[in-house]
């Protein structure tokens, strides 16, 4: 991991996916709400209500909170907050592009791991430029 993040940086970007969309943040917010009501009122509980609350809000929180995407030369670094997550470009196999993000799979084949393996990179501004890079570094891989 210390290898990707002393590799030179190819580009880097925030993505704020409560901002984008301030009604699912809201919609989100609610629904924890009413999820901790219901386990209040299902327990009795204030300790475990407060676990459940606790928990939920850990679920969220990637959402509410800004992810720094850190493109290298040996990787990709998505930092949050409370965590960080690094892959190296050697482990992808091929990628897919949405809309407003790409997902690198690690398997040449699709399969019913790829939910697990993968690794989904949000662009939505910066699209065209991540992709380029992507597909300079898995230049041996395949397009789905």
């Amino acid at each position: 991991m210390a290898k990707i993040e002393e590799s030179p940086v190819l580009l880097s970007w925030k993505v704020h996916l409560a901002k984008k969309n301030p009604s699912r943040a809201i919609a989100a917010a609610v629904l924890i709400i009413i999820c901790v009501y219901f386990i209040f009122l299902t327990l009795q509980d204030p300790f475990l209500t407060l676990i459940s609350f606790f928990i939920l809000v850990m679920m969220v929180l990637p959402y509410y909170l800004p992810n720094t995407y850190i493109l290298t030369e040996e990787g990709i670094i998505k930092k949050m907050i409370l965590s960080k997550k690094s892959r190296n470009w050697k482990e992808f196999a091929r990628y897919k592009v949405g809309k407003s993000a790409i997902q690198l799979y690690t398997l040449n084949k699709e399969s019913r791991l790829d939910n697990y393996r993968s690794f989904l990179i949000i662009c939505e501004k910066n699209k065209d430029e991540v992709l380029k890079i992507v597909e300079q570094k898995l230049k041996n891989s395949e397009k789905v």
